[in-house]
């Protein structure tokens, strides 16, 4: 595990430095369309995409080092290691998750439990999570504003982005290549003498 974070530690913060910055803009963006419901849905969405697109650039160009390191033969074909990254990553969105559905479990007002100190935390953490998950807010909002389980369920599209992202890098392939233009063919130049011959 220490390799691994050597390795990749400096892809793992700045997954997490883009998440900070995804979840900033999400809440400004989101906060911007709070009057409407359409909007602000639309916005969250926005925000979403671009998050995932920041973390597959991310590990597209760890799986490319990757892949140039394979070939060379000073490195193993280690194909889940974007998920690796996204496990780490992931960690305080995981942690936040638990704590949340632990205290709406034990917490919860009219509940089995209603623990004063279960509720507490779940306030807490559960304003913690949606300023973390900032560009996740417009759409939990939405479709399950009072459902604990949605901030455990935002952490798996990142998951999913991330362990593709790295698979396409390290085969060197790309999402959007069918758009890519091609260069022109050379076509024969049939005045030359030299290629006459």
């Amino acid at each position: 595990m220490r390799e691994f974070w050597t390795e990749n530690g400096r892809i793992v913060t700045k997954l997490i430095l883009n998440q900070f910055g995804a979840a900033v803009m999400g809440l400004m963006i989101t906060a911007a369309a709070a009057s409407n419901q359409t909007l602000k849905l639309f916005t969250s969405l926005f925000a979403i995409c671009f998050y995932l697109m920041l973390l597959y650039m991310v590990v597209w160009e760890k799986g490319g080092q990757d892949r140039i390191r394979f070939d060379g033969g000073r490195a193993a074909w280690q194909p889940l290691n974007g998920l690796k990254m996204s496990l780490l990553h992931n960690i305080p969105n995981i942690l936040f998750a638990v704590l949340i559905i632990i205290g709406y479990i034990f917490g919860k007002k009219g509940g089995m439990f209603e623990m004063e100190w279960a509720g507490n935390m779940y306030a807490i953490f559960n304003a913690i999570g949606r300023l973390w998950h900032g560009m996740y807010i417009g759409l939990i909002q939405t479709y399950s504003p009072n459902n604990p389980i949605a901030h455990l369920l935002v952490v798996l599209p990142a998951m999913f982005t991330c362990t593709f992202g790295y698979y396409m890098g390290l085969t060197n392939r790309r999402v959007f290549s069918i758009f890519e233009l091609s260069p022109p063919k050379k076509q024969k130049d049939e005045t030359d003498p030299k290629k006459k011959s």
